[in-house]
Protein backbone atom coordinates (compact mmCIF):
# COMPACT_ATOMS: atom_id res chain seq x y z
CA UNK A 1 0.00 0.00 0.00
CA UNK A 2 1.04 3.72 -0.36
CA UNK A 3 2.78 6.11 2.02
CA UNK A 4 3.16 9.40 0.76
CA UNK A 5 4.15 12.34 3.29
CA UNK A 6 5.96 15.74 3.19
CA UNK A 7 8.83 16.08 5.51
CA UNK A 8 7.20 19.70 5.84
CA UNK A 9 3.56 19.06 7.37
CA UNK A 10 3.39 20.15 11.03
CA UNK A 11 1.46 21.74 13.79
CA UNK A 12 2.49 23.37 16.97
CA UNK A 13 3.44 21.78 20.17
CA UNK A 14 3.50 18.16 18.64
CA UNK A 15 6.25 15.92 17.05
CA UNK A 16 6.17 16.22 13.33
CA UNK A 17 6.77 12.71 13.28
CA UNK A 18 3.57 12.16 15.29
CA UNK A 19 1.30 14.71 13.11
CA UNK A 20 2.58 12.94 9.88
CA UNK A 21 1.58 9.94 11.63
CA UNK A 22 -1.92 10.42 12.62
CA UNK A 23 -2.54 12.67 9.77
CA UNK A 24 -2.10 9.83 7.50
CA UNK A 25 -3.82 7.05 9.32
CA UNK A 26 -6.93 9.52 9.13
CA UNK A 27 -6.63 9.89 5.84
CA UNK A 28 -6.89 5.78 5.45
CA UNK A 29 -9.78 5.89 8.25
CA UNK A 30 -11.62 8.47 5.90
CA UNK A 31 -11.68 6.85 2.56
CA UNK A 32 -10.90 3.38 3.78
CA UNK A 33 -14.43 2.14 2.74
CA UNK A 34 -14.18 3.51 -0.43
CA UNK A 35 -11.37 3.05 -2.04
CA UNK A 36 -7.84 1.33 -1.44
CA UNK A 37 -6.25 2.59 2.16
CA UNK A 38 -3.31 5.35 1.54
CA UNK A 39 -1.53 4.54 5.25
CA UNK A 40 0.31 1.27 6.35
CA UNK A 41 2.75 2.62 9.12
CA UNK A 42 4.86 1.58 11.74
CA UNK A 43 2.99 2.88 14.93
CA UNK A 44 5.94 2.45 17.50
CA UNK A 45 7.34 5.40 17.33
CA UNK A 46 10.41 4.55 19.82
CA UNK A 47 11.89 1.86 18.22
CA UNK A 48 15.31 2.24 16.71
CA UNK A 49 15.44 1.41 13.10
CA UNK A 50 16.71 -1.97 12.56
CA UNK A 51 18.43 -0.50 9.76
CA UNK A 52 19.33 2.25 8.10
CA UNK A 53 21.10 4.09 5.23
CA UNK A 54 21.36 7.99 4.97
CA UNK A 55 24.46 7.96 2.55
CA UNK A 56 26.86 9.93 4.42
CA UNK A 57 27.88 12.80 4.25
CA UNK A 58 30.28 14.88 1.69
CA UNK A 59 34.36 13.62 2.79
CA UNK A 60 32.58 10.51 4.85
CA UNK A 61 30.58 9.22 1.94
CA UNK A 62 29.30 5.27 1.87
CA UNK A 63 30.45 2.91 -0.38
CA UNK A 64 27.36 1.42 -2.24
CA UNK A 65 29.18 -2.08 -3.96
CA UNK A 66 26.99 -5.17 -3.89
CA UNK A 67 24.24 -2.90 -2.32
CA UNK A 68 22.92 -1.99 -5.97
CA UNK A 69 22.76 -3.26 -9.42
CA UNK A 70 23.67 0.15 -11.09
CA UNK A 71 27.05 0.82 -12.13
CA UNK A 72 28.49 3.89 -10.22
CA UNK A 73 29.03 7.27 -11.97
CA UNK A 74 31.43 10.18 -10.81
CA UNK A 75 29.78 12.22 -12.91
CA UNK A 76 27.19 14.93 -11.27
CA UNK A 77 24.89 14.11 -13.85
CA UNK A 78 24.51 10.16 -13.92
CA UNK A 79 24.08 9.01 -17.20
CA UNK A 80 21.11 6.17 -18.35
CA UNK A 81 21.67 3.01 -16.09
CA UNK A 82 23.82 4.75 -13.12
CA UNK A 83 23.99 6.48 -10.27
CA UNK A 84 26.17 8.80 -8.06
CA UNK A 85 26.36 10.02 -4.11
CA UNK A 86 26.23 13.52 -3.44
CA UNK A 87 24.74 16.39 -1.57
CA UNK A 88 23.09 18.09 -4.21
CA UNK A 89 21.33 17.70 -7.87
CA UNK A 90 22.38 20.43 -10.38
CA UNK A 91 19.54 21.74 -12.23
CA UNK A 92 21.73 22.25 -14.88
CA UNK A 93 21.73 18.10 -15.89
CA UNK A 94 21.22 17.44 -18.98
CA UNK A 95 20.38 21.27 -20.33
CA UNK A 96 18.33 22.01 -17.08
CA UNK A 97 15.87 18.58 -17.47
CA UNK A 98 16.68 18.02 -13.80
CA UNK A 99 15.72 19.74 -10.69
CA UNK A 100 17.97 21.90 -8.17
CA UNK A 101 17.61 19.72 -5.17
CA UNK A 102 19.92 22.01 -3.20
CA UNK A 103 20.19 19.33 -0.20
CA UNK A 104 19.34 15.67 0.51
CA UNK A 105 16.40 14.82 3.27
CA UNK A 106 18.59 13.77 6.34
CA UNK A 107 17.58 16.19 9.31
CA UNK A 108 20.78 18.05 10.86
CA UNK A 109 23.23 16.28 8.41
CA UNK A 110 25.66 19.40 6.84
CA UNK A 111 26.26 18.40 3.61
CA UNK A 112 24.58 15.10 3.47
CA UNK A 113 24.98 12.95 0.80
CA UNK A 114 22.26 11.43 -1.42
CA UNK A 115 21.67 8.60 -3.89
CA UNK A 116 20.81 10.19 -7.50
CA UNK A 117 19.82 7.81 -9.87
CA UNK A 118 19.27 7.71 -13.84
CA UNK A 119 16.60 4.94 -14.36
CA UNK A 120 17.13 2.43 -16.64
CA UNK A 121 15.09 0.69 -19.04
CA UNK A 122 14.47 -2.97 -16.79
CA UNK A 123 13.82 -3.31 -13.61
CA UNK A 124 16.55 -2.93 -11.37
CA UNK A 125 17.62 -3.09 -7.35
CA UNK A 126 18.04 0.07 -6.43
CA UNK A 127 19.66 -0.91 -2.82
CA UNK A 128 19.72 -4.28 -1.10
CA UNK A 129 19.59 -4.00 2.55
CA UNK A 130 22.61 -6.51 4.17
CA UNK A 131 21.21 -9.91 5.73
CA UNK A 132 19.63 -9.98 8.92
CA UNK A 133 17.47 -11.91 11.16
CA UNK A 134 14.44 -11.02 11.72
CA UNK A 135 11.66 -12.24 14.15
CA UNK A 136 9.30 -14.62 12.28
CA UNK A 137 5.60 -13.52 12.25
CA UNK A 138 6.41 -9.70 13.04
CA UNK A 139 6.13 -7.47 10.78
CA UNK A 140 8.35 -4.68 9.47
CA UNK A 141 8.13 -1.32 7.88
CA UNK A 142 10.51 -0.31 4.95
CA UNK A 143 10.70 3.19 4.03
CA UNK A 144 12.36 5.27 1.47
CA UNK A 145 12.30 9.53 1.39
CA UNK A 146 12.61 10.09 -2.90
CA UNK A 147 12.06 12.79 -5.42
CA UNK A 148 11.06 13.01 -8.73
CA UNK A 149 13.90 14.54 -10.65
CA UNK A 150 12.66 15.33 -13.80
CA UNK A 151 10.91 18.74 -14.64
CA UNK A 152 7.31 18.42 -15.19
CA UNK A 153 7.20 20.18 -18.43
CA UNK A 154 9.73 17.99 -20.35
CA UNK A 155 7.81 14.99 -21.22
CA UNK A 156 4.32 14.26 -22.47
CA UNK A 157 3.72 10.85 -21.31
CA UNK A 158 7.00 10.56 -18.36
CA UNK A 159 8.14 7.69 -17.24
CA UNK A 160 7.20 7.19 -13.47
CA UNK A 161 10.49 5.11 -11.13
CA UNK A 162 7.97 2.50 -10.17
CA UNK A 163 8.85 1.44 -6.04
CA UNK A 164 9.05 -2.27 -4.57
CA UNK A 165 10.19 -4.20 -1.80
CA UNK A 166 11.08 -7.92 -2.68
CA UNK A 167 12.27 -10.48 1.06
CA UNK A 168 14.35 -13.28 -0.26
CA UNK A 169 16.32 -15.51 1.88
CA UNK A 170 20.10 -15.51 1.39
CA UNK A 171 20.02 -17.58 -1.70
CA UNK A 172 17.45 -15.12 -3.50
CA UNK A 173 14.64 -17.46 -3.27
CA UNK A 174 11.68 -14.74 -3.17
CA UNK A 175 9.30 -15.09 -0.52
CA UNK A 176 7.46 -11.77 -0.85
CA UNK A 177 6.91 -8.70 -3.25
CA UNK A 178 4.69 -5.92 -2.37
CA UNK A 179 4.52 -2.37 -5.06
CA UNK A 180 4.99 0.25 -3.04
CA UNK A 181 4.04 3.11 -5.30
CA UNK A 182 5.12 4.95 -8.51
CA UNK A 183 7.27 8.45 -7.52
CA UNK A 184 5.20 11.17 -9.57
CA UNK A 185 6.43 14.22 -10.58
CA UNK A 186 6.30 18.12 -9.14
CA UNK A 187 6.49 21.49 -10.44
CA UNK A 188 8.41 22.44 -6.66
CA UNK A 189 10.02 19.30 -6.42
CA UNK A 190 10.02 18.17 -2.17
CA UNK A 191 11.43 15.34 -0.20
CA UNK A 192 8.24 12.34 0.09
CA UNK A 193 7.66 9.22 2.26
CA UNK A 194 7.54 6.11 1.09
CA UNK A 195 6.86 2.75 2.69
CA UNK A 196 5.34 -0.24 3.43
CA UNK A 197 4.55 -3.09 6.07
CA UNK A 198 5.59 -6.84 5.84
CA UNK A 199 5.48 -9.80 8.08
CA UNK A 200 8.85 -11.79 8.99
CA UNK A 201 8.93 -15.15 7.55
CA UNK A 202 8.72 -18.54 9.03
CA UNK A 203 12.37 -19.16 8.74
CA UNK A 204 15.16 -19.71 10.78
CA UNK A 205 17.63 -18.14 7.51
CA UNK A 206 18.84 -14.36 7.23
CA UNK A 207 16.34 -12.40 4.98
CA UNK A 208 17.52 -10.16 2.63
CA UNK A 209 15.23 -7.11 1.58
CA UNK A 210 15.35 -5.72 -1.72
CA UNK A 211 14.35 -1.82 -2.66
CA UNK A 212 13.31 -2.18 -6.47
CA UNK A 213 12.74 0.11 -9.69
CA UNK A 214 10.28 -1.74 -11.32
CA UNK A 215 9.87 0.71 -14.13
CA UNK A 216 10.82 -0.98 -17.14
CA UNK A 217 9.90 1.25 -20.47
CA UNK A 218 12.54 2.80 -22.48
CA UNK A 219 11.70 7.11 -22.81
CA UNK A 220 12.13 10.10 -20.96
CA UNK A 221 11.87 9.94 -17.25
CA UNK A 222 12.59 7.35 -14.24
CA UNK A 223 14.96 9.54 -12.57
CA UNK A 224 14.72 9.91 -8.85
CA UNK A 225 16.94 11.22 -6.41
CA UNK A 226 16.50 8.85 -2.82
CA UNK A 227 17.62 8.89 0.67
CA UNK A 228 17.08 7.81 4.16
CA UNK A 229 16.54 4.19 3.28
CA UNK A 230 14.99 2.49 7.11
CA UNK A 231 14.18 -1.08 8.55
CA UNK A 232 11.84 -0.70 11.20
CA UNK A 233 10.42 -4.03 13.49
CA UNK A 234 6.66 -2.24 14.14
CA UNK A 235 6.42 -4.29 17.91
CA UNK A 236 7.70 -6.69 20.23
CA UNK A 237 8.45 -10.76 18.36
CA UNK A 238 5.94 -12.80 18.46
CA UNK A 239 6.97 -15.51 21.56
CA UNK A 240 8.50 -18.46 20.71
CA UNK A 241 6.76 -21.83 20.33
CA UNK A 242 5.86 -23.28 23.82
CA UNK A 243 4.80 -26.31 24.45
CA UNK A 244 3.69 -27.69 28.30
CA UNK A 245 2.23 -30.73 27.95
CA UNK A 246 -1.31 -31.54 28.99
CA UNK A 247 -1.07 -34.81 30.98
CA UNK A 248 1.97 -37.07 32.33
CA UNK A 249 1.88 -39.95 34.16
CA UNK A 250 4.50 -40.03 36.67
CA UNK A 251 4.18 -44.47 37.01
CA UNK A 252 7.46 -45.27 36.06
CA UNK A 253 6.47 -47.09 33.09
CA UNK A 254 9.01 -44.80 30.56
CA UNK A 255 6.41 -43.27 28.86
CA UNK A 256 5.48 -39.46 30.25
CA UNK A 257 7.04 -40.09 33.47
CA UNK A 258 7.88 -36.27 33.69
CA UNK A 259 6.74 -32.93 32.56
CA UNK A 260 8.37 -31.11 30.66
CA UNK A 261 8.60 -27.67 29.10
CA UNK A 262 9.67 -26.89 25.97
CA UNK A 263 10.71 -23.17 25.09
CA UNK A 264 13.55 -22.45 22.48
CA UNK A 265 15.93 -19.46 23.20
CA UNK A 266 14.55 -18.21 26.50
CA UNK A 267 17.07 -16.17 28.49
CA UNK A 268 15.46 -16.30 31.86
CA UNK A 269 12.73 -19.12 32.68
CA UNK A 270 10.75 -20.16 36.02
CA UNK A 271 8.17 -22.48 35.99
CA UNK A 272 5.44 -23.09 39.45
CA UNK A 273 2.98 -25.42 39.47
CA UNK A 274 0.60 -25.52 42.60
CA UNK A 275 -2.24 -28.02 43.72
CA UNK A 276 -6.09 -27.47 43.68
CA UNK A 277 -5.88 -25.45 46.52
CA UNK A 278 -3.54 -22.86 45.49
CA UNK A 279 0.09 -24.37 47.21
CA UNK A 280 3.33 -24.62 45.26
CA UNK A 281 4.42 -28.30 44.78
CA UNK A 282 6.72 -27.96 42.77
CA UNK A 283 9.40 -24.66 41.38
CA UNK A 284 12.01 -24.66 39.25
CA UNK A 285 14.38 -21.70 37.30
CA UNK A 286 15.84 -24.40 34.74
CA UNK A 287 14.29 -25.87 31.65
CA UNK A 288 16.26 -29.08 31.79
CA UNK A 289 14.63 -29.72 35.20
CA UNK A 290 10.90 -31.54 34.20
CA UNK A 291 8.60 -32.30 37.20
CA UNK A 292 8.45 -35.59 38.57
CA UNK A 293 4.96 -35.45 40.45
CA UNK A 294 6.25 -35.41 43.91
CA UNK A 295 6.05 -32.96 46.60
CA UNK A 296 9.10 -32.69 49.01
CA UNK A 297 9.58 -36.33 47.90
CA UNK A 298 6.20 -37.26 48.21
CA UNK A 299 4.14 -38.53 44.84
CA UNK A 300 1.62 -36.11 44.25
CA UNK A 301 -2.35 -37.24 44.23
CA UNK A 302 -3.73 -38.21 40.61
CA UNK A 303 -5.69 -34.67 39.67
CA UNK A 304 -5.25 -31.07 37.78
CA UNK A 305 -2.38 -28.48 38.63
CA UNK A 306 -2.14 -25.46 37.74
CA UNK A 307 1.21 -24.04 36.41
CA UNK A 308 2.53 -20.72 35.96
CA UNK A 309 5.67 -20.24 33.59
CA UNK A 310 7.68 -16.79 33.68
CA UNK A 311 9.83 -16.49 30.69
CA UNK A 312 12.39 -13.55 28.83
CA UNK A 313 13.28 -13.49 25.33
CA UNK A 314 15.10 -11.32 23.30
CA UNK A 315 13.92 -9.56 20.02
CA UNK A 316 16.18 -9.03 16.99
CA UNK A 317 16.55 -5.66 17.96
CA UNK A 318 18.41 -6.76 21.16
CA UNK A 319 15.50 -5.87 23.73
CA UNK A 320 14.68 -8.68 25.95
CA UNK A 321 10.46 -8.81 26.49
CA UNK A 322 9.02 -10.70 29.31
CA UNK A 323 5.78 -13.05 29.13
CA UNK A 324 3.86 -14.82 31.57
CA UNK A 325 1.88 -17.78 30.77
CA UNK A 326 -0.72 -20.26 32.51
CA UNK A 327 -1.95 -23.40 32.11
CA UNK A 328 -3.34 -26.93 33.53
CA UNK A 329 -2.28 -30.82 33.66
CA UNK A 330 -3.61 -33.23 34.60
CA UNK A 331 -1.41 -36.08 36.74
CA UNK A 332 -2.23 -39.17 36.07
CA UNK A 333 -1.52 -42.40 38.23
Amino acid sequence: MIVSTHNRFNLPGLPATLVRAVFVGLIGFVFGYSQPAYAQVCLDFAREPAFSQSFGRVGAGVSLAGRTNYPYSAEACPLDGSYTIADAVDGNCFLTLWHDIPEDHTPNDARGNMMIVNGSNRPVELYTLPPISLCSGTTYELSVWAINLLEPRICSAPLLPELAISVETANGQVLQSISISPIPQAVTPDWKRYATLFTAPETTEAIVVKLINLQSTEGCGNDMALDDIRLKQCGACSPAPMYVPGAFSPNNDGLNDQLAVILREATAYSITIFNRWGSPVFTSDALNQPWDGTHSGTPCPTGDYTWVINYQLTDATNIARKYVKTGRVLLLR
